[in-house]
């Protein structure tokens, strides 16, 4: 039960302000969604993919300059798999709070095409990331993505060196 001020407060938020706990309802729609959306992906379904991405769409991505929109992300998508035809993500872990939906993935696929500029190896990867993804009114707004871009390019054979060892080679 509330105390008395307790319950001031949160009779003045959800009549006043609108605020409402989020519910396990949503959150768990919400996981769904995103369930959806990596599955869709995952089977080039672009038709789907459109209803389930907003038209205001931003992804930001380490290791790009700018934030992606919408038709720069399906372009994108569309480069990831002439280069990985069989690519697939493994939804690890999923954890919800509000409309945001935090996702721990696995990334597999073979180097079947050029990527980057790398000309197709052959290579199998396996590689971890992680996603933050905003989804409002049943449609992806926002996406936050961290990926072990080195351990991939490892995996297709690329290998460090110093930067004046490169320029000798």
């Amino acid at each position: 039960m509330l105390t008395t001020g307790r319950s001031i407060v949160y009779i003045f938020c959800l009549l006043v302000l609108g605020c409402r706990p989020p519910s396990g309802d949503v959150t768990a729609a919400n996981k769904e969604v995103v369930r959806e959306v990596y599955a869709v992906i995952d089977a080039q379904d672009y038709e789907r993919l459109d209803e389930l991405i907003a038209e205001d769409f931003v992804g930001h991505m380490v290791g790009l300059p700018e934030p992606l929109g919408k038709d720069e992300t399906f372009e994108l998508m569309r480069e990831w798999y002439a280069a990985f035809p069989d690519y697939t993500h493994s939804l690890e872990t999923m954890i919800a709070e509000g409309d945001r939906v935090a996702v721990r993935l696995t990334f597999r696929g073979t180097h079947r095409g050029e990527f980057e500029g790398i000309p197709a190896t052959g290579n199998p990867f396996s590689n971890a990331g992680a996603h933050i993804v905003t989804v409002v009114d049943g449609a992806v707004t926002e996406l936050w993505g961290l990926e072990d871009m080195l351990g991939l390019m490892t995996q297709l054979g690329m290998q460090l060196m110093p930067a004046e060892q490169a320029t000798q080679s």
